[in-house]
């Protein structure tokens, strides 16, 4: 009798690379529109100083860190810190890849246990809130933010000003 050997499945180099990049486009998008949005500031405003946001990949895959400190909410890269007050959690590469390319919104991802959160859920529902407002300025193309979200809050001039600021300033310098 023939004896096979177990196939392990390789990793999926190019969904974790992805979910890297998002994971920082994310987090300096968000540490900068936290800085001039009104919705986003008074989110941030209400959470304690030293707050810890922790969004992680399982098992091993990509992990995001936000922290809030001086007042600011700051994006501390990708090193698991040792306890975190909130903690998003996909499921596997997979999900975080149909949910870091707006393929699919959190919303949906958590009704289909795509995701799950630990920690406490005042928090969470406001970061969910602030992430809502932040996607309609890193996709500003309505089609893509109406699979998202169910409003979309209407494009003027301030916002569009907004918008080239967190990408030319916030994403690539995190100011």
């Amino acid at each position: 009798m023939k004896s096979y050997e177990p196939v392990n499945a390789g990793r999926k180099w190019f969904k974790e690379l992805v979910s890297k990049i998002v994971f920082l486009v994310l987090g300096r998008a968000f540490q900068s529109a936290a800085k001039f949005d009104p919705l986003i500031r008074r989110e941030v405003a209400e959470w304690r100083e030293g707050f810890v946001l922790v969004m992680r990949v399982l098992p091993s895959g990509p992990v995001m860190v936000m922290e809030k400190s001086g007042g600011l909410i700051r994006h501390k890269g990708s090193k698991l810190p040792d306890s975190a007050d909130v903690t998003i959690n996909f499921k596997n590469i997979e999900c975080a890849f149909l949910v870091l390319t707006p393929q699919m919104g959190a919303a949906q991802a958590f009704a289909e246990n795509r995701l799950s959160v630990a920690g406490d859920l005042m928090y969470a529902m406001a970061f969910t809130r602030c992430l809502n407002v932040l996607l309609t300025y890193l996709y500003p193309l309505s089609f893509i933010t109406k699979r998202l979200l169910k409003r979309i809050p209407p494009m003027n001039f301030l916002k569009f000003g907004r918008i080239i600021y967190i990408y030319c300033l916030g994403i690539p310098f995190g100011l």
